[in-house]
């Protein structure tokens, strides 16, 4: 389809030039200085460490898809396979190399780290190195935040209602974690680390809540949810068929982070998070 010439005000001359390398082309006219920006290719996506082009990065993004959702067939199939836990989001740290910003390829490969020693049973590690994925989750939506949400985010009531909803839902997460899961932690380390990780986790939630965008909200908030039925049935009591509402949940929200953010976009998000 031929681009249509673009209706500009009568002016002497047009310079033709690209602004801030993310508007598309920009038209300004040196008669009253107004910019005129048409969008005639799409910004390149933030993609992984090794570039790809666009269309190419779109079907590896399918292509992991499909072996991480095998990974997790493999995972619940009665099959004895060591740390093979590990298996579905190491495919996600793979191929995000390719398809994601290098913060959320670290979030994978520390996340894959915590299920290797999960299996294991080493519980310490395993906090430690989620803890790390979780910085590097925070890390990916505050700088995320402030380039693409806040420069056009508009403080209207709506927006106001969501904020506070969003803070009282992480001061609600805190405040049982800290009334019920970390008093039955054991005093010294354990007990600081879950602590610490409380914290993390809840501000993760909090940053993915922040970034307009209902498939990132919703993995955080199942993310969440798997630790605080792991914390539950560690320091609290047993919980029915905890093994499916842990791993369930769990690679849900590893497969929805990994799929959002890479160019690859399977339906238009919801509005009913975006303020």
């Amino acid at each position: 389809m031929p681009l249509k010439r673009p209706i500009l005000p009568q002016c002497t001359l047009v310079n033709i030039k690209i602004f801030n390398k993310k508007e598309g082309l920009g038209l300004q006219s040196k008669r009253n200085r107004t910019i005129y920006f048409l969008t005639l290719w799409p910004k390149p996506k933030d993609m992984g460490i090794l570039k790809l082009k666009e269309k190419t990065a779109k079907t590896l993004a399918i292509l992991g898809s499909i072996l991480f959702i095998a990974a997790v067939v493999l995972f619940f199939m009665p099959v004895e396979i060591p740390h093979k836990t590990a298996f579905p989001v190491l495919t996600a740290a793979i191929f995000s190399i390719w398809l994601c910003p290098w913060q959320m390829t670290l979030a994978f490969t520390f996340s894959a780290v915590g299920d290797y020693f999960g299996y294991s049973g080493e519980f310490l590690y395993q906090m430690g190195a989620f803890a790390v994925a979780h910085i590097m989750f925070i890390a990916y939506f505050i700088e995320r935040y402030f380039k693409k949400v806040e420069h056009d985010r508009k403080l209207t009531g709506r927006a106001k209602g969501y904020l506070a909803i969003v803070i009282f839902c992480t001061a609600a997460l805190l405040a049982t974690a800290f009334i019920k899961v970390v008093p039955g932690a054991e005093p010294g380390l354990i007990r600081t680390g879950v602590s610490i990780y409380t914290c993390l986790i809840s501000l993760m939630m909090l940053s993915a809540l922040l970034q307009r965008s209902s498939l990132y909200a919703l993995g955080a908030v199942l993310f969440v949810f798997s630790d605080f039925i792991i914390a539950w049935c560690m320091f609290v009591g047993p919980v029915p068929h905890s093994r499916l509402m842990i791993m369930i949940p769990y690679y849900a929200a590893q497969w929805i982070l990994f799929i959002r953010s890479t160019p690859l976009r399977i339906a238009p998000e919801m509005r009913i998070l975006r303020f």
